[in-house]
């Protein structure tokens, strides 16, 4: 975690090109049930987090790997709860390598929530089905609670929830369970944790779900995303796949010997043993079940969702090959010292990737947030001494850069507090209050086509104001930047009438 967060500051000038981040901040400011989006673990977690931490860059990144820290924790219990504590170290530190939980980890939104809350689940699940009596009560309520989270978190947890279920059902235990009231508990208790988030759906018209339902894409199956998805397990989870698969060997072979069967058993890692293989199951269906809805059209897949399905997959493959030969004493310390290194590496090469960065002039390591957001504050302060700001619109989500970055307290708004999707989590009386219209227009050199600037004058002359154009010019400055990369605003008061 810490390595991570440090290398991220010596590399990054910025949070996500695409201000998903500062998406997250601005959802969180609501502390609503729910979003024009998603649902809204992520933001509650986010608006919590920077209502006690400082508003910056660090303090994001340290919740995205904090976050990465539970998930690695979850594992870890949740495969001692299954009875191989010998393993649980191991499967962690093999994640800590995985794309997933390193460099993707670092843009905290509705996927990566997933992978600290589904190790919890699959951890609540498995005490749930193995306990008795007192201890048997609270894992199903402990179970509902978690499987509420995770799909608060993203309905794409219900993929997670389905492939739980058929997990229960391949083996004798897990069918045993269903003739018990535990699973029944649990989908109480699920219900009822759900209740507030389903009435605030009804509420607004179901608003996030037909969100989701347009992500559904063309007609047609997208055969190329589906490959892509196919391949995820491997793409994103290759350098903990095959380190696995080199360590442990069977027996003391020599480098040939090692290097003749490494493909063997790179193949054998993803092997079940048999139908009733629970861990199999467990382990590969959120990502089979994901490959069947895309193949059948179902939906458009995407290769986020991606992100915490591999859970289980350092347990499988330790588990296929942790047999009688091999000798697991003697992979640890291997094992952590391609961790050591790992995370020395990451670091070596921060400060290489900031220099290719500044050097390349990439748009988001020159993307002036924080001088924008105190330029336009002073513009503002300058300007209308006599009118407190109090929310911020415009281009939806870089919009926020004002709130996170200047003043906390203006309320941001996606687009114009009277039209959809503002008016999901209305701002009250804000035809009373002051704000300001927000258009990023890009770098000067290399202008971004967007419709912000006319939408934003248009709208305010629908609201019988005079559109005042405040048009800035900002550049990042200081010895990370070398090249001189201004990027220029544009934005639009919006005055209270003259009671």
């Amino acid at each position: 975690m810490l390595s991570w967060v440090l290398a991220h500051g010596i590399a990054d000038t910025n949070l996500d090109a695409y201000a998903d981040m500062l998406e997250n901040f601005a959802w969180g400011q609501n502390w609503a049930w729910g979003s024009a989006k998603h649902p809204p673990l992520f933001a509650w977690i986010t608006g919590a987090w920077f209502s006690v931490l400082p508003h910056l860059d660090a303090s994001y990144h340290l919740l995205s790997y904090l976050n990465v820290a539970l998930a690695l924790l979850g594992v870890y219990q949740a495969v001692r709860a299954m009875g191989r504590p010998d393993l649980a170290l191991p499967c962690a530190l093999l994640l800590c390598l995985a794309f997933p939980y390193s460099t993707l980890a670092v843009k905290f939104n509705a996927n990566a929530i997933l992978l600290s809350v589904w190790p919890w689940v699959v951890l609540a699940w498995v005490r749930c089905v193995a306990s008795q009596g007192r201890t048997a009560f609270f894992w199903s309520l402990g179970l509902g609670v978690l499987s509420a989270l995770a799909m608060l978190g993203k309905y794409y947890s219900g993929v997670f929830l389905l492939a739980i279920f058929l997990s229960s059902l391949v083996s004798r235990n897990g069918r045993a369970w269903f003739g018990t009231y535990k699973p029944w508990l649990t989908l109480m208790v699920f219900g009822l944790c759900l209740g507030p988030h389903l009435q605030w759906l009804q509420d607004h018209d179901w608003v996030t779900l037909r969100y989701v339902g347009e992500q559904g894409g063309q007609e047609g199956v997208n055969w190329r995303m589906v490959l892509k998805f196919a391949l995820a397990p491997i793409a994103y989870w290759v350098l903990p796949w095959l380190l696995c698969a080199w360590v442990y060997a069977p027996g003391t072979p020599s480098l040939w010997q090692r290097l003749r069967t490494w493909p063997l058993r790179l193949l054998r890692a993803w092997l079940p043993h048999g139908w009733d293989d629970t861990l199999f199951w467990i382990a590969m269906l959120p990502w089979a079940i994901t490959l069947v809805f895309g193949i059948s059209g179902f939906v458009e897949l995407s290769m986020p969702w991606a992100i915490p399905i591999g859970y289980g997959f350092s347990l499988l493959w330790l588990r296929n090959l942790s047999h009688p030969g091999a000798d697991l004493r003697a992979a640890r310390p291997v094992l952590l010292k391609c961790f050591l290194a790992w995370c020395l590496l990451v670091l070596v090469v921060s400060p290489w990737y900031a220099w290719h960065q500044a050097q390349e002039g990439t748009p988001n390591h020159y993307l002036p947030r924080r001088e924008a957001a105190k330029a336009l504050l002073d513009n503002w302060q300058e300007r209308y001494p006599d009118q407190p700001l109090r929310w911020v619109g415009g281009q939806w989500a870089e919009s926020a850069l004002l709130a996170f970055y200047g003043d906390p307290s203006v309320r941001v708004v996606p687009g114009v507090p009277n039209q959809f999707p503002a008016t999901v989590t209305p701002l009250l009386n804000w035809q009373q209050q002051a704000g300001l219209l927000l258009c990023p227009l890009g770098p000067i050199d290399k202008p971004e086509p967007s419709n912000c600037e006319k939408d934003m004058r248009m709208w305010l002359s629908s609201q019988g104001q005079t559109p005042e154009a405040m048009e800035l010019t900002v550049v990042s400055k200081g010895f990370r930047f070398p090249l001189h990369k201004p990027f220029a605003y544009i934005a639009f008061a919006y005055l209270p009438p003259a009671r």
